[in-house]
C-alpha cells in the first residue's frame, strides 16, 4: 500500500530564495497553461490536450533558460494538475453540478509543485527509522527535514508545498501494512454536540466529546483579525511591516487550530481501529449539510446567523476527514467497514426497538418513539440502528431474533454461528 508522510523543510537563506524562485516559475507555468487552453478554445475552437502542452513545454525549455533549469518531470506534474482541473470541470458540467471553472493562481495561493519519480529531480535520505534526514532537490541542494514515517518503505513521489510561510515535503512511500485491528463491533454516529457516539455490540455506550477547536481560539482569532483590518494591506501598494506582522499572527492561530484538529482526528481514529474489527457508520453529505445559509434559509422568521454558526461547528469537527482517515486505517488493518445508506435507513429518524420513523428537528436531543414508547438519547439510538442494520440486516435486529429461534429448533451441531457478546 501507499503511505504519505509529511516532512517539515528547514532551508537556509540561499535555499529559501531558490525555493521561492522555483515556486514562482511553476506558478507562471500553471497560469500560462490555463491561458493557452482558454485562448485556443475562444479563438480557434481547439481543445488543447495534456500531450500537446508537454510538447510545447519541450520547446519552451529549449528557448527559455528559466524553465530549462526546472526539472522536466516536475514541470509536467504542474501541467497535469491543470489537465486534471479541466477534466473535473467538464465532469461537473455533465453531471449538472456547479462547474467551478479552474482559476488562475496568484503567488500566495499557489500551493507548490511535485515530482513523479524518486531520483529524478529529488532524492530522500531519511535518518534511522525514517526519522528526520535530508531531502535533495535539483537546483536547490540538500535540505534539512524533520518528521517521521510510521512505516519504512520505498519513496515514490514527492510534493513540495508552501503554506503560511513554511515549507513542507509530502512524500509517498510504498510500504507493507502492519496495523492490527481489535475484535469488537460497534455502530458510530457522528455529531456536533458530541463528536462521536459509539454503541458496542455488548451494549456498552462510548461517547467522544467534541473539543471545539475553533471555539477555543475564536477570541484570540477575532482580536488578531481586528488588528489586521486596521493595518495598511496590499491594495495598490506595498504592504506595511505592521500588516505583515498582523497577518502572520492570524496565520499562526489558524495553523495551530488546524494542527490540533488533525492530531485529534488521527489519535481518535487509531484508538477506534485498535479496539474494533467491525465499524458501521452512516454516509455523510457534508457539502449539503454545510450549504450556504443564504441559500438554505429563505423562509421569513428563520435565523440565517444560526445556520452559519451551525455550518461553522460542523466544519470544525471535519467529519469527512475523520471518516476518511478512520476508513483508511480500518482497511489497512483488515477491519470490516460498513457504510450505512443514510437515505434508506435514516438512523436519526428510526426507532431501534420498533423501526417506526419520525422526522426530528436538531433541537430534539432525545429520541421518544410515539409507537412503542422507547426513550433514549438521539445519538445512541442512531448508533444502535446502524449497528443492527450492518450486523443483522434490519434496524431492530429482528434477523438476530429469527436466528436465535432457529437455533433453538435444530440440533446443536447445526446451530448458526453467532458472535459471542453480540446482542440485539
Amino acid at each position: 500500500m501507499f503511505l504519505k508522510v509529511t516532512y517539515a523543510l528547514y532551508p537556509n537563506a540561499t535555499q529559501e530564495a531558490a525555493l521561492l524562485d522555483m515556486k514562482g516559475s511553476h506558478q507562471r507555468l500553471h497560469n500560462a497553461a490555463l491561458e493557452q487552453r482558454i485562448s485556443a478554445w475562444q479563438r480557434c475552437g481547439i481543445s488543447v490536450k495534456f500531450t500537446d502542452q508537454c510538447k510545447d513545454l519541450t520547446a519552451l525549455r529549449a528557448a527559455d533558460p528559466e524553465y530549462k533549469a526546472l526539472n522536466a518531470q516536475s514541470s509536467q506534474v504542474t501541467l497535469k494538475r491543470v489537465d486534471l482541473a479541466m477534466q473535473s470541470f467538464f465532469r461537473r458540467v455533465k453531471s449538472g453540478e456547479t462547474p467551478g471553472f479552474p482559476r488562475f493562481k496568484s503567488f500566495d495561493r499557489f500551493s507548490g509543485w511535485g515530482y513523479k519519480t524518486h531520483g529524478d529531480g529529488w532524492r530522500l535520505t531519511p535518518g534511522e527509522g525514517f526519522r528526520h534526514g535530508r531531502l535533495r532537490l535539483s537546483g536547490i541542494g540538500n535540505l534539512r527535514i524533520r518528521g517521521k514515517a510510521r512505516l519504512k518503505g520505498e519513496p515514490v513521489t514527492c510534493e513540495i508545498s508552501h503554506k503560511a510561510g513554511r515549507w513542507q515535503a509530502s512524500v509517498t512511500l510504498e510500504v507493507r501494512p502492519n496495523r492490527e485491528c481489535g475484535s469488537g463491533a460497534a455502530g458510530m454516529d457522528w455529531g456536533v454536540e458530541t463528536f462521536a457516539t459509539l454503541v458496542h455490540a455488548d451494549g456498552r455506550v462510548q461517547e467522544i466529546p467534541n473539543p471545539r477547536w475553533v471555539k477555543r481560539a475564536e477570541v484570540d482569532l477575532a482580536e488578531a483579525q481586528r488588528v489586521l483590518s486596521r493595518r495598511k494591506g496590499p491594495v495598490g501598494r506595498k504592504p506595511s511591516k505592521r500588516w505583515l506582522k498582523a497577518k502572520a499572527r492570524v496565520t499562526r492561530i489558524q495553523r495551530k487550530t488546524t494542527n490540533q484538529r488533525l492530531n485529534f482526528l488521527h489519535q481518535e481514529s487509531t484508538k477506534l481501529v485498535k479496539a474494533l474489527g467491525f465499524i458501521a457508520t452512516e454516509t455523510l453529505n457534508v457539502k449539503a449539510m454545510t450549504a450556504s445559509a443564504k441559500r438554505t434559509v429563505e423562509e421569513p422568521g428563520k435565523n440565517v446567523q444560526k445556520k452559519a454558526g451551525l455550518n461553522r461547528s460542523i466544519l470544525d469537527t471535519a467529519p469527512a476527514a475523520f471518516l476518511s482517515i478512520t476508513k483508511a486505517k480500518a482497511e489497512e488493518a483488515m477491519a470490516e467497514w460498513v457504510d450505512v445508506p443514510t437515505k434508506t435507513v435514516k438512523p436519526t429518524q428510526t426507532c431501534r426497538k420498533c423501526g417506526h420513523q419520525r422526522k426530528k428537528t436538531l433541537k430534539e436531543r432525545l429520541h421518544v418513539c410515539k409507537e412503542c414508547g422507547h426513550t433514549e438519547k438521539r445519538d445512541v439510538n442512531a448508533a444502535w440502528v446502524m449497528l443492527n442494520w450492518a450486523l443483522w440486516g434490519h434496524v431492530t435486529g429482528r434477523v438476530l431474533a429469527r436466528q436465535r429461534e432457529a437455533a433453538s429448533a435444530v440440533p446443536s451441531c447445526e446451530t448458526p454461528s453467532i458472535p459471542q457478546g453480540w446482542v440485539e
